[in-house]
């Protein structure tokens, strides 16, 4: 039986497991932002906007270094007009700071192949105020969707 040998790689494997035990323990990348709960509403013409997506992009983000943006809050905009947005977990919030923010139109689908889906009523339109900001805490924000320009 060759010692060497086997004493060599037991010492790989062990530095293997201890890579891998190291990863375990390490935070998940930009979750060191604080995250605040966030719920609104969009509107279009003090009318109540049926479906679509909207986004919270950071773009600075309270206490991080310069340049230090943190990751997306998106939710999905229910009929009734109402979101509530998530970034790390399901509903968690956005992280706190200011953010840009944007709206995707929900797209009709077609009933049959050779049906072109139907373009959104909000199609062309866009957040009336470009940036919001999320604070600590409960935040409940309106969206106001005017004619893109």
């Amino acid at each position: 039986m060759n010692r060497p040998r086997l004493v060599g790689a037991w010492v790989s494997w062990v530095a293997v497991a201890a890579v891998l035990a190291g990863l375990a323990g390490c935070k998940q990348s930009g979750a060191e932002f604080k995250v605040a709960p966030v719920k609104g509403k969009v509107v279009h013409q003090g009318q109540p906007v049926k479906g679509g997506s909207i986004t919270f992009q950071p773009v600075g983000v309270e206490g991080t270094k310069a340049g230090v943006k943190g990751k997306p809050a998106t939710g999905e905009v229910k009929d009734d007009g109402t979101f509530v947005l998530s970034t790390y977990g399901k509903e968690d919030g956005a992280v706190v700071g200011k953010h840009r923010v944007m709206y995707m139109p929900a797209i009709a689908g077609a009933q049959s192949y050779d049906e072109k889906p139907k373009p959104s009523p909000y199609a062309g339109l866009a957040p009336k105020e470009k940036e919001v900001e999320v604070k600590s805490g409960p935040n409940d924000i309106s969206i106001e969707l005017v004619p893109s320009s």
